[in-house]
């Protein structure tokens, strides 16, 4: 579902990729606790990028946070909760502040295009 939902992005067709996003957070729900994780990366950040791109802020925000709840202190998922707030016009500021320290000696710019 991952893949078919960056095939229908790449396609011009975001609308379309969310369903899929959808699906692969449920499957990846479903997976058992294991050390490392099975999945190399939460799921939940892709389909919130991909609403944040659709325009759906305010869906975006929610699922960042619930990516937050599983993922504590995920920089990836701070950064997109701010862009999020800031879709939506709200303070950004807080996140922004828990955010930076964390991302402060990366040495790649993030975007939402690219989560």
């Amino acid at each position: 579902h991952e893949l078919d939902a960056r095939l229908a992005e790449a396609a011009g067709n975001p609308a379309a990729a969310i369903p899929h996003w959808r699906e692969a957070v449920r499957l990846e729900t479903a997976l058992v606790y294991d050390e490392p994780p099975p999945w190399y990366r939460p799921v939940r950040e892709s389909l919130a990028a991909a609403l944040f791109r659709t325009g759906d802020f305010a869906g975006a925000e929610r699922v960042f946070r619930e990516n937050l709840e599983r993922n504590p202190r995920n920089p990836r998922s701070l950064f997109g909760l701010a862009e999020s707030l800031k879709g939506q016009k709200k303070d950004a500021s807080a996140i922004e502040r828990q955010f930076a320290p964390l991302w402060k000696a990366a040495t790649v710019k993030l975007a939402m295009a690219t989560l």
